[in-house]
């Protein structure tokens, strides 16, 4: 059975429960990229994020059969809360703790160092402003990563982040402005 992309993704639920495998090949055909690209720039790393990815999808597929279905009708909105959990558990998880003694051996300071980021093969200036983007505070990072490369609006950002509307706006607004402020210190010109 052939699906097309303008049937709803209701429909398209509906007929992978009811046993074509196909259905779901559509949904990750649909929202492939826009999900890829949320979970590797929380990333910095191909591997990681493709096994992210799959684990969304398959979460996803669980939840259908399990009977639990998307309130808001919203796919791509669901497919990016289920990667927001999975990429903040993958965090804690990729945090290495050191131990350093003291001089003395008495005394150990336990503190954990994140797992070194993927070197990423982008344009100069796009990977001088995804460094750039990496400094900001957490919120604001995210906020900067579910605009641009999940393309999602500020009402779906507001949902993945349990957060306020004013909040997604406002923690975008000091993105930018900390961005710009961070290019102007560096004298930075985009090509």
């Amino acid at each position: 059975m052939n699906y097309q992309t303008s049937m709803s993704v209701e429909k398209l639920i509906q007929f992978y429960l009811n046993g074509y495998p196909n259905a779901m090949a559509t949904l990750v055909e649909l929202y492939k990229d826009r999900v890829y690209q949320y979970i590797y720039n929380m990333v910095h790393d191909k591997q990681t994020a493709e096994e992210l990815f799959q684990q969304v999808f398959i979460s996803l597929i669980n939840n259908m059969i399990s009977g639990k279905l998307t309130d808001d009708g919203n796919f791509l909105l669901w497919a990016t809360r289920i990667a927001q959990q999975l990429c903040m558990e993958h965090s804690r998880k990729s945090k290495l703790s050191v131990l350093i003694n003291s001089a003395d051996e008495e005394e150990a300071l336990s503190f954990s160092v994140p797992v070194a980021a993927a070197n990423v093969n982008y344009h100069d200036s796009h990977g001088k402003i995804k460094s750039m983007i990496d400094l900001l505070p957490d919120n604001q990072r995210e906020v900067l990563t579910l605009s641009h490369y999940g393309g999602l609006s500020f009402k779906e950002i507001a949902e993945v982040m349990k957060c306020t509307l004013t909040a997604a706006l406002e923690n975008m607004k000091y993105g930018l402005n900390n961005l710009r402020e961070m290019m102007n210190e560096k004298e930075m010109v985009l090509n």
